[in-house]
This record gives structure tokens, sequence and C-alpha cells, in this order.
């Protein structure tokens, strides 16, 4: 596999697998989220020094072309807020 391949791969393993991937690729993602949250531009967003920081140019130019990432990145983010999986204390069962 090409190296942009792998970049691409590891992108979506640390979306969507959280004991695989990159803690810092998922503090980019979830960077990026937070900012478009508050009106600011995708193009401008992947500019900023933090995102360029974390991620690859590969991976930065994956999200561009594609900003359904953006939009899974959101919604796995919301589902996990809702489960409860995220909470410091577990809820009570």
């Amino acid at each position: 596999m090409s190296e942009a391949g792998e970049e691409r791969r590891s992108l979506w393993t640390g979306l969507f697998d959280s004991s695989r991937g990159s803690e810092r690729e998922r503090r980019a993602l979830e960077y990026i989220v937070h900012r478009m949250k508050e009106d600011a531009r995708l193009h401008d967003v992947v500019e900023e020094e933090y995102v360029r920081r974390n991620l690859t140019q590969a991976q930065i130019e994956d999200i561009v072309s594609n900003p359904r990432i953006i939009e899974s990145v959101h919604e796995r983010l919301h589902e996990a807020f809702s489960s409860g999986e995220l909470d410091p204390d577990p809820r009570p069962e």
C-alpha cells in the first residue's frame, strides 16, 4: 500500500477504532469539528497550526477532498457523549 493510502487508512482507523490510530489524529479531528461548530470554514481550519502539526499533509488533503470524514467524526462524538461512553463517572445501571 502507498504511504498516502496507509495514512488515509490510519485516519479512518483512528476515527472508528479508538484502540488503534493515534491520539493526535483523534484530537485533531475533534478540534476540526469543534472549530466548524463555531462557523469556521473547513479550508481555514485545516490551515491552522494545530491541525498541521497533528495531521499529515495526505490526511489533510483527504479531509478537504472528503468532508464526510468530519461529518462522521461529529456523528461519532455525538454517539459517544449520548451513550455516556465519555463520562468520567459511569452511569449506574
